[in-house]
C-alpha cells in the first residue's frame, strides 16, 4: 500500500515550528483555556466511556442541532469524525470533489482510500465563493460525495445560503452526500444537517469554545452511517477519554457565554488587525465572516512559505503560509487573541514586512 501524503499543515506546527515561536497566531481557534476555567459538578468516575459517547455530551449536542439523540456521535476531535468518515463511507471507485485552499484531509485521506478526487480552486475573482457551474463540470457517474468548509478554512469566508441551497439541490437530485465541516458556526440550527438528502456535519470544542487539548469533536448524520463509523472506531481510539468527555459536558453547560466571549474577542482582533493591514497597500485581507481568522494575500512575486519561515526565525511568530491549504502568496492570521499578545505579534510582524519588502528581489 502506498503511503499517505505528509500532512503539511501538522508539520509546520508541530514538527517544523515546534519550540520556535514565543507568540502562536497561527492556531485557527480562540485563545486556549486553562483547566482553571472549568469547575466540576460530580465526582466523576474514570471507567471507559461508550464507544459512541457518553449519553448526556451526545444529548447536550442534539440539543444544540435540534436533532434526534441517534444522529450524534462523539469523536476525539473533528478530525477523527472526518477520517471515520471517509474511512467508513467511501470506496475506491467513488469520486470525491473537494475546494482548495482548503484542508489537506479532504483530498489526501479519500485519495489515500483509492478514489478519484477533483479539487475546485476557489479564486480571488470569484471572492472565494463556489461556482456551481464548476462543481457540475466536475461531476462524474461516480461522484458520491462533495466536501464543503463552511465558514471556511483557512479563507474565512461564509457560504452563502443561495449557493448552499443550490448545491443541496443537486446533491439531492445526483444522489450526491454534502459533508461540512462547520468548526466556525455559532448558531447549530443553520446547519447543513438539516438540509434534505444525504447529509453530515461535523464540529467540536476546539476552535470557538477554546479547548482543543480536550480532543472532543461530534459527527452528526444518520444513524446507519453512524452505525459503521462506530464500527471503525472500535479499531482505532475505540472511545474518547471519558474525563474530557465529562469536562466537555461543563463547557456545553455555559455555551452561551462561551459563544459571547469568542466573538467579542473575535471582533476586538479583527479591528486590530484591519488596522494593520490598511497600512500595507500590497496585502489584502478579505473579510473573515465568523472565523477568528483572516487570510491575507500577498503580493505574487513573494513567496509566502519563505515568508512565514523568515519570520518565525527572526521574530519567533508563527503564522500559516498557503502552500500549507495547496494555495500561494497568502498567510493566515489568527486575530482571537488577547489584545496584548495580538498587539505584540503585529507589532513584529510589520517590523518584519519592512524588512521583507526592502530585502526581497523579485
Amino acid at each position: 500500500m502506498k503511503k499517505i501524503a505528509t500532512y503539511t499543515i501538522q508539520d509546520w506546527l508541530f514538527s517544523i515550528a515546534n519550540g520556535r515561536f514565543d507568540i502562536d497566531l497561527a492556531e485557527s481557534g480562540i485563545y486556549p483555556h486553562r483547566i482553571e476555567d472549568l469547575s466540576f459538578s460530580e465526582n466523576y468516575d474514570l471507567n471507559y466511556s461508550l464507544d459512541i459517547g457518553q449519553e448526556k455530551l451526545r444529548q447536550s449536542i442534539a440539543d444544540m442541532y435540534q436533532v434526534d439523540l441517534a444522529k450524534v456521535m462523539i469523536t476525539n476531535g473533528s478530525q477523527e469524525a472526518l477520517y471515520l468518515f471517509y474511512r467508513s463511507f467511501l470506496s475506491p471507485a467513488d469520486h470525491v470533489i473537494t475546494f482548495t485552499p482548503g484542508w489537506q484531509q479532504s483530498w489526501e485521506v479519500p485519495n489515500h482510500i483509492g478514489c478519484e478526487v477533483s479539487k475546485i480552486q476557489l479564486s480571488r475573482e470569484r471572492d472565494y465563493q463556489i461556482n456551481l457551474a464548476q462543481i457540475i463540470d466536475a461531476l462524474r457517474p461516480n461522484t458520491k460525495l462533495i466536501i464543503l468548509t463552511s465558514p471556511n478554512n483557512p479563507l474565512g469566508i461564509t457560504c452563502s445560503a443561495a449557493d448552499l441551497e443550490a448545491l443541496n439541490a443537486l446533491c439531492c437530485e445526483s444522489g450526491i452526500f454534502l459533508l461540512n465541516d462547520e468548526e466556525y458556526l455559532t448558531d447549530y440550527t443553520q446547519s447543513v444537517a438539516h438540509y434534505r438528502g444525504l447529509t453530515g456535519a461535523v464540529s467540536s470544542l476546539s476552535k470557538i469554545y477554546g479547548y482543543p487539548g480536550l480532543r472532543v469533536g461530534w459527527f452528526i448524520g444518520e444513524l446507519s452511517l453512524i452505525q459503521d463509523m462506530v464500527n471503525y472506531k472500535r479499531y482505532t481510539t475505540v472511545t474518547n477519554s471519558s474525563l474530557c468527555e465529562f469536562l466537555a459536558i461543563e463547557v456545553l453547560k455555559n455555551r452561551a457565554q462561551y459563544i459571547a466571549d469568542y466573538q467579542a474577542m473575535s471582533a476586538q482582533g479583527e479591528l486590530l488587525l484591519n488596522e494593520f493591514v490598511s497600512r500595507w497597500p500590497e496585502c489584502q485581507m478579505i473579510p473573515p465572516q465568523g472565523t477568528p481568522f483572516a487570510y491575507i494575500t500577498l503580493p505574487k512575486t513573494w513567496d509566502s512559505a519563505h515568508f512565514c519561515q523568515q519570520l518565525l526565525a527572526q521574530h519567533h511568530v508563527l503564522v500559516m503560509p498557503a502552500e500549507v491549504f495547496e494555495d500561494k502568496h497568502a498567510i493566515r492570521v489568527s486575530f482571537g487573541r488577547p489584545q496584548s499578545i495580538l498587539r505584540q505579534g503585529l507589532e513584529k510582524l510589520d517590523e518584519f514586512i519592512h524588512f521583507y519588502r526592502e530585502h526581497h528581489v523579485d
